[in-house]
């Protein structure tokens, strides 16, 4: 199936699962070119006919019956524009706010319902996908979304696992042994969890999980830092420099003395993250790993100094 043939099978799909094929959309008393006015309304009131028929793709004479209909129904009004008394501008009646309520409401329930077995991350997959759909077709970048860190819950070892597997290897080219080497490490976290010395930051926005750090007690007075990434969607905006601040703040405030890490010497942005930081370099050493031959660095923030 090529990528022409792909998109209309999904177009098919998708129009089956939202009825659009029915006489009457979510089996209300209103076909969809109906709904769509009454949505666009109220989303934008005092249009004019013209612009809504631009906004809507619908033939002006097609909008100019429906239009009628509405009128004869007490679902919208027309009134002389205020800055051009040659044009009227619609606005829904409080009968036609009624009646956007309760589509509003009914398409509402069909999403939940439609949504009933699927688990959150799936919605959460579900609602990434459609931002790129709609990005891609509208060529607009979506607005920036804050993030949030939270502790980790079930759930998110495997997937920062999976994620730091998928990037290492395909903009470095790291083999499946560096999946072991991450999957082993964190498990070791996860069995011998310290709440008090350890922590594991995950960066969200309301849609995905977006980036990581973590905090793993190497001895009573040193701090080693593991699992820092962040997904590409959401870099060039501070979150790396605040995750790392986060780390570096844990750590104080836990009385470690001093912080560690390994990162290997082609890490370019996460390195000037580390040196602005105050960490330095200490050991280095070039050797085979994870298929490559690479030059690991031990980073060292003395904490006396931050």
């Amino acid at each position: 199936m090529n990528d022409i043939e792909r998109i209309r099978h999904f177009n098919r799909f998708y129009t089956q699962i939202l009825g659009l094929l029915d006489n009457k959309l979510l089996k209300s008393d209103y076909s969809l070119a109906e709904a769509r006015i009454l949505f666009e309304l109220g989303q934008s009131p005092n249009l004019v006919a013209r612009d809504l028929a631009k906004q809507l793709h619908l033939d002006p004479a097609q909008l100019s019956r429906l239009l009628r209909r509405f009128e004869q129904q007490e679902l919208i009004r027309k009134e002389k524009s205020s800055d051009d008394t040659r044009k009227q501008v619609l606005s829904l009646t409080s009968h036609g706010k009624s009646a956007l309520s309760k589509l509003q409401d009914m398409s509402n329930e069909q999403i939940r319902a439609s949504l009933a077995d699927t688990t959150q991350e799936e919605q959460r997959r579900l609602v990434k996908a459609m931002n790129a759909i709609e990005q891609i077709f509208t060529g607009e970048t979506p607005p920036s979304k804050m993030f949030t860190l939270r502790s980790h819950r079930p759930g998110d070892i495997g997937y920062i696992t999976y994620r730091h597997a998928m990037f290492y290897s395909r903009t470095y080219g790291f083999d499946v042994t560096f999946d072991a080497y991450v999957a082993s490490g964190m498990a070791a976290f996860v069995m011998q969890y310290d709440p008090q010395k350890e922590h594991l930051w995950v960066a969200e926005t309301d849609t995905a999980l977006v980036g990581s750090i973590a905090i793993v007690k190497a001895d009573e007075d040193t701090a080693q830092l593991r699992w820092f990434l962040v997904e590409s969607q959401a870099r060039g905006r501070g979150l790396g420099k605040k995750l790392l601040h986060e780390a570096v703040s844990f750590c104080k405030r836990q009385n470690y003395q001093k912080i560690i890490l390994w990162t290997v010497s082609n890490l370019e942005a996460a390195r000037r993250l580390y040196d602005q930081s105050g960490f330095q370099v200490t050991t280095t050493n070039t050797h085979e790993i994870w298929g490559k031959e690479l030059t690991e660095e031990l980073w060292e923030l003395e904490l006396s100094l931050a």
